[in-house]
């Protein structure tokens, strides 16, 4: 029926593509096949190709006359339609409807001026980006945390009285028609704004995160046996009486991954990857599954986590502790002294894992701390093999080109009471290098398995740089003098060549995220499009699927192809893989948002007590309002352009300030000593001065 409906509405014209003619040229007269045809329309409509305008005719949104895209929209109200690898079509004053900012809407092209000159208007907003609003509230109006749109959110009369001036509230956007002026029903009170800890409550209610499961949600976790049965035992390999054990921070409960290793007599590694069984405690379809196909990913908050799955689950019977019976996904490979995997095995399995190491003691037993080698010290020939096959690893990524970005990321102390004491600097050792190595290669092998059976899968891919982003840092590293035996292209050996340039110098962290911010995200895919950052053809998830949705799919797949042999699938698989995997990315940027956005706000109440204090930074990003200087310990503040001793201007193209009367010149990387002058905890922001 679709297709018979689709095509009718591509060769009529317009005036006959409407509801009634369509069923008259299909010659529909009893009830049930008018209810098919509605059905196929509004399939077609919710695969967006086709979509019903004000006078009730069908257009075909699939030819050449129409887009669909992210509307930037500009204070004086024109804007663009913006879409991945197409010029942007200008959308004229007066042509958007009642789309915001960022709203996914469908544009039809009124004028082609050239290739590049492309003007549409705005037929239909098909999601908005902004339906919840959290922010305080009043005398009858809301106003959302750092929202710099000039619209005003006005609160249901009927709510008001239920609202106090200077509460946090979580409001619905229920009417849209105004332009300026946007009505809202009241979802719920979350606090007062001079609270301990609103912000935290306010960001996470921002991004839509809930540490909180239903009630079905909750019975399900807790209805699954928290003990395995022999049952299960034996349809598995059997490796409890094998030496696993896991690796992971301190503060870690939801452990996805074990290791085994050993070496054979010429010399190989067998190295065993195994990872929790998850998919055979969420079954596809059921509450759990769904939950976690929404949530996406578990988030890691400064001091917290939220969790994609239950803790009966993601810190219990899933989570892979210390002596007691676990059901894994194993990844078995054998790897040369040169790398080289010749041999692997993928297959359902069940572990004890012996021992919940740490970073930390594993980093002090290679380091040679006697009391740490003692207490474990049958496993230390274990480790110290683990060691030698990360050094090989690591140098066949090293000659593939796959780019090391060394990445410097803060940790918060807290004391008893959530109040933060310090904040340093994580230690990456030799311990979390080794775990990083061994899920890169069964990652890989997973992934190469699946794509050489040429069946549906989960892929993560990385795609090419954005190329003008990447000039901008080789010509600064130039300027910087730290250019020395870089070439003219972007092939990855040249970027982690960059790299290895600008490391333990004071523009090292600069450097690192200006390469980062010019890569192109890496996301999931049905399509197998390699890894550039990694270097690698082939990369999936398969090693975290306690805290990510992608990895337990990926799970879900082996267990079909591989364990139930069943090699069969239809469109509406792929349909599906493709959902997922939109989805699975969607839900990973949020997290890394909302992570991203705590994360400054903890910054910021940390700096608090040092407001007055000097510090020396580096500019790390410069733009027409000021620029933003970086400490060691990673925390960012701005310098606002109206601060400085004299006028200053902006070059745009060398991204720099200049000063109108010295004619001294700001530029990232340069190193400048200034004063924390402000702090503002509720948007964790950080005011400097220079000194």
């Amino acid at each position: 029926m679709e297709k018979r409906v689709y095509g009718l509405i591509k060769k009529l014209p317009y005036k006959k593509r409407n509801l009634n003619n369509i069923a008259k040229i299909l010659k529909l007269d009893k009830k049930a096949e008018f209810n098919d045809l509605t059905k196929a329309i509004n399939e077609l409509e919710k695969s967006r190709k086709i979509y019903r305008d004000s006078k009730g005719h069908y257009h075909d949104v699939l030819n050449k006359n129409f887009e669909i895209g992210k509307l930037d929209l500009k204070y004086n109200g024109y804007g663009f339609l913006l879409m991945d690898g197409k010029p942007d079509i200008f959308i004229p004053q007066g042509k958007t409807l009642t789309a915001m900012n960022n709203d996914l809407c469908l544009v039809q092209i009124t004028r082609r001026k050239s290739k590049m000159k492309i003007e549409g208007k705005v037929v239909k907003v098909l999601e908005r980006n902004l339906d919840i609003i959290i922010g305080e509230y009043f005398e009858g109006q809301i106003f959302p945390k750092g929202y710099n749109e000039d619209i005003v959110f006005e609160l249901d009369k009927k709510d008001q009285n239920q609202v106090n001036d200077h509460q946090i509230v979580k409001a619905k956007i229920i009417d849209y028609a105004n332009k300026f002026v946007k009505r809202t029903k009241l979802i719920e009170v979350l606090g007062n704004s001079d609270d301990d800890g609103i912000e935290i409550i306010e960001t996470t209610h921002k991004y839509g995160l809930s540490d909180d499961f239903n009630k079905e949600e909750i019975k399900y976790a807790k209805n699954v046996p928290q003990e395995v049965s022999s049952e299960e035992i034996n349809s598995r390999k059997d490796l409890r009486q094998e030496t696993i054990f896991t690796i992971d921070g301190e503060s870690t409960k939801d452990i996805d991954d074990a290791i085994s290793i050993q070496k054979t007599n010429d010399n190989n590694y067998i190295l065993g990857v195994h990872i929790a069984d998850v998919s055979y405690y969420v079954k596809e379809d059921s509450v759990l599954d769904k939950t976690a196909y929404e949530r996406g990913t578990s988030v890691y908050l400064a001091d917290s986590v939220i969790p994609m799955l239950p803790k009966e689950l993601s810190n219990g019977i899933c989570s892979l502790n210390p002596n007691v019976d676990r059901l894994t996904l194993t990844c078995e490979m054998e790897i040369t002294n040169k790398g080289e995997v010749i041999d692997y095995s993928i297959y359902p399995s069940v572990i004890n894992s012996k021992y919940k190491m740490t970073y930390t003691n594993i980093n002090k037993m290679l380091a040679g701390d006697k009391s740490v080698i003692a207490e474990y010290s049958d496993i230390v020939s274990e480790v110290n093999i683990m060691q030698e096959l990360k050094k090989v690893l690591y140098s066949v990524r090293e000659k593939m080109g796959s780019i090391n970005f060394e990445t410097i990321e803060p940790k918060f102390i807290f004391d008893k009471s959530g109040n933060i004491t310090d904040m340093i600097i994580k230690e990456r050792g030799i311990g979390e290098q080794m775990i990083e190595e061994f899920m890169l290669v069964a990652n890989q092998v997973i992934a190469t398995h699946i794509f050489n059976m040429e069946l549906p899968f989960i892929y993560r891919v990385h795609e090419l740089p954005n190329e003008e982003k990447i000039d901008h840092v080789f010509t600064l590293v130039k300027e910087l003098g730290l250019d020395k035996g870089l070439e003219d292209n972007l092939t990855q050996h040249n970027l982690q060549k960059l790299l290895d340039n600008v490391e333990d110098t004071k523009y090292e962290k600069v450097i690192t995220t200006l390469l980062l911010r010019s890569m192109s995200k890496a996301r999931y895919a049905k399509e197998n499009l390699g890894h550039y950052g990694l270097a690698f053809a082939n990369y999936t998830h398969f090693t975290s699927p306690i805290r990510r949705y992608p990895d337990l799919i990926v799970h879900r797949n082996l267990r079909k192809y591989l364990f139930e042999g069943n090699l069969n699938y239809s469109d509406k698989t792929l349909d599906r893989l493709d959902e997922i995997a939109k989805q699975a990315s969607k839900t990973e940027r949020t997290a890394m948002d909302a992570e991203r956005e705590i994360m400054d706000i903890k910054k910021a109440e940390y700096m608090e007590p040092f407001i007055g204090q000097e510090f020396t930074g580096v500019i790390s990003s410069v733009l027409k309002f000021g620029m933003f200087i970086e400490l060691p310990n990673t925390v960012e503040g701005l310098v606002h352009i109206s601060t400085f001793d004299e006028e200053m201007n902006y070059d745009e193209k060398n991204m720099k300030l200049l000063g109108v009367s010295s004619n001294k010149s700001y530029n990232i990387g340069k190193e400048v000593r200034v004063k924390l002058v402000k702090v503002n905890k509720v948007l964790g922001k950080i005011d400097f001065v220079l000194v």
